[in-house]
């Protein structure tokens, strides 16, 4: 019997689809909000599901499994419907069936629902522990042959906030779960919620503002807040309100006691906030290197694989190498929620076939979404009656477009499932121009001017501009190293505070043009590297379709727009 799987997230973040081949590989995946166009779109994920089917060539009839990633057994026995609500809505009575079922039985540890076709072909739902999503992401795709340390740690999930433990070959040992309320993601965003940003969504935003703190100045009073104990952390819940649905805030007023005020949403940032967080970002650091370093202790593995949206902290996943005893290291390009449409699909082709999915190889890139035809993009700029040229050397006259200091819209290939532009979905610039930063983050992004960006540079290059440990790659710009010190004044608007950059690694085998265009920029400028940042503006997706990229482009500073084989100019 051949087994169609489709992964979802409708667990409230970045909702999702993912649909495998056969052999278990990603065949398409996609974030709800690429094609709502919605930011952060937490429905269920409708679109995404459709998009993945039509482009796999499937039909929604032809799926024989999906895995939802988020398990409700634990809910089912504290029923909160009644027989009266059911019967007004009959379509409840299949939730308050299972509701009742598993009050009665109180063991109940997992649930799957058959949906019955009137051709009597069959769809059936697996719930998957949401952790267990977060690690299949991730040790399926690391090409560790299941052999690995695995650390996942996040907001929170069914009743715990993270995992640790160990692989070996088909066997998941856990060898520590943290429970819920003690969340490391959670404590990092209470104090995004302290310098009036969004929890939840604006962490990076405190993670770039790290880099201009002194840590030392609020590490003493902050270092007590969360302690670590094995394999285990705990969090002093007196300063913070996250895990109590009825305020408003994530922290309490006993840590404006000891911190002084939060700020205002909106209110101008001083050297005390970036102290602040520049504390926080090095505890959370110093609380995942404990960690880490404990669990090696115990299991002797040299490889590692981490998930979760606290692995979204690039910073900290730069210093990895050099913090714990792991050698191998892998993290991927989706280890927030947006991956776990994925790790549900992989997990469920191990579950169901007994055999590893995928390749075995590590992957390289997450270029999972449709790839649009030339005929396609040539309809829709007939359709908008848009000027625009074919240039005879796309890469040539895109290069030479960067060296005047044009800032361009880059719209490749099949997009990058993620919240990062990894060449296909992106907008790049010259890095080596010392006003680019301010001028793409002010005309074109809309955003903070604080805000860093990443620079792209072929794999074979990028010691030249990095100090990397030995065999360190960034293929999803997942991690953040120093920029070498003699490098730093010719790459001005990609070099942070702190004298560090987001590495984008570019594999020539995984995206010629890209890696082509590099190369051609450097013999105008002199650096094989660009500016490379997501093809969107504040408060917008990343852009999906050709039609997508033209309302970005209208919308924003961009000055050039290459669409596929097409070149617009304003």
């Amino acid at each position: 019997m051949e087994h169609v799987i489709l992964g979802i997230n409708c667990s409230g973040f970045h909702a999702s689809a993912c649909l495998l081949s056969p052999d278990g590989q990603v065949q398409v995946a996609i974030a709800e909000e690429r094609l709502s166009r919605v930011k952060q779109d937490k429905s269920f994920p409708r679109r995404a599901i459709t998009y993945c089917c039509a482009a796999a060539g499937r039909k929604i009839t032809d799926v024989t499994d999906v895995f939802v990633g988020w398990n409700p057994a634990p809910y089912l026995a504290q029923p909160t419907l009644t027989t009266t609500e059911a019967l007004r809505d009959r379509s409840q009575l299949a939730q308050l069936t299972l509701n009742e079922l598993a009050a009665l039985r109180t063991d109940v540890r997992g649930v799957q629902q058959t949906l019955l076709g009137e051709l009597g072909n069959t769809t059936r739902l697996h719930y998957v522990d949401h952790h267990q999503a977060h690690l299949a992401n991730a040790l399926w795709q690391s090409g560790f042959g299941g052999e690995a340390d695995f650390l996942v740690a996040d907001g929170f999930g069914e009743t715990t906030t993270g995992l640790l433990g160990t692989v070996q070959g088909s066997t998941v040992r856990e060898l520590a779960a943290n429970r819920t309320p003690h969340s490391l993601g959670l404590f990092y965003a209470a104090f995004t919620d302290f310098l009036g940003f969004r929890p939840n969504s604006d962490e990076w935003k405190v993670m770039a503002l790290a880099a201009r703190g002194n840590w030392n100045t609020y590490y003493q009073l902050l270092r007590p807040l969360i302690t670590v104990e094995g394999l285990h952390y705990e969090i002093d819940l007196r300063y913070f309100e996250f895990f109590l649905f009825f305020t408003p805030r994530y922290y309490s007023p006993k840590l404006e006691a000891l911190l002084g005020p939060a700020l205002p949403t909106g209110a101008p940032l001083t050297q005390r906030e970036y102290d602040i967080v520049a504390a926080v970002q090095r505890i959370t650091e110093e609380v995942v290197f404990e960690l880490l370093t404990n669990l090696h202790a115990q299991t002797g593995q040299q490889r590692l694989v981490l998930g979760g949206g606290v692995l979204m902290n690039s910073v900290l996943n730069g210093k990895l190498r050099s913090h714990t005893p792991y050698q191998e290291i892998f993290i991927g390009g989706t280890p927030d929620d947006t991956g776990i449409s994925v790790g549900s699909a992989l997990y469920g082709f191990q579950q169901l076939t007994g055999n590893p999915p995928g390749t075995g190889k590590a992957a390289r890139h997450n270029f999972f979404g449709c790839t649009y035809t030339e005929e396609e993009i040539a309809a829709e700029l007939h359709r908008r009656r848009l000027p625009h040229q074919r240039p005879a050397n796309l890469v040539a006259t895109t290069a030479d477009l960067l060296a005047a200091g044009q800032v361009v819209g880059w719209f490749q290939g099949a997009s990058e499932l993620g919240q990062r532009a990894l060449g296909h979905r992106s907008i790049l610039a010259d890095p080596t121009l010392p006003d680019m930063q301010a001028r793409v983050n002010a005309s074109v992004k809309h955003r903070e001017a604080f805000r860093p960006f990443a620079p792209a540079v072929p794999e074979e290059r990028q010691h030249e501009f990095f100090e990397l440990p030995a065999g360190e790659t960034s293929y999803f710009m997942e991690r953040v190293f120093p920029l070498r010190p003699e490098v730093r004044p010719r790459l001005p608007a990609v070099t942070h505070d702190d004298g560090t950059g987001r590495l984008q690694t570019v594999c020539a085998a995984d995206d010629p043009l890209f890696h082509q265009l590099l190369l051609a920029f450097e013999q105008r400028r002199g650096v094989p590297v660009l500016l490379n940042t997501s093809f969107n503006v504040n408060g917008m997706p990343l852009v999906e379709s050709p039609a997508d990229a033209l309302d970005c482009y209208f919308q924003s500073g961009l000055d050039a727009l290459v669409l596929g084989p097409f070149l617009l100019r304003k």
